[in-house]
């Protein structure tokens, strides 16, 4: 029950200091201000968020609508891939330049989204799998 508890206690402090190390090195390895800094960087920011309550041994029983989680994720990878092409130049539609933004923030918190939905959805379907 120590360990337990422990767990609880210092598991999201620990994802905490590997994500803060995570963006440190992907600081080193990309130049600053880069479309991908900012997509790993909210990636792996949405990834140790869904990752908080497992880590502390708190489960959701799922509501069966994990497969909307994924349409969800899909779309916002939709958008940052439009987000991605309208920066290299490669698709120039000023309707979706009018709705959609492709400032680092914007992208950051997409992709935090979109990384928090997708894992959020894989953890909610394996434990879907093993219950039945």
């Amino acid at each position: 029950m120590l360990m337990r508890k422990l767990l609880v206690i210092l598991g999201p402090g620990l994802l905490c200091v590997v994500t803060c190390a995570l963006f440190r090195w992907l600081d080193g390895m990309m130049e600053a201000g880069s479309f991908f800094l900012f997509m790993l960087k909210g990636v792996a920011l949405g990834a140790c968020v869904a990752l908080l309550l497992p880590v502390a041994g708190i489960r959701v029983k799922t509501t069966g609508l994990t497969p909307l989680l994924f349409v969800a994720a899909a779309l916002l990878f939709v958008t940052l891939l439009y987000q991605y092409l309208e920066t290299v130049g490669a698709v120039n539609w000023p309707i979706l330049r009018a709705i959609i933004s492709i400032n680092g923030q914007v992208v950051l918190v997409e992709s935090v989204i979109m990384g928090y939905l997708t894992l959020t959805a894989l953890l909610c379907r394996k434990r879907a799998d093993k219950a039945a």
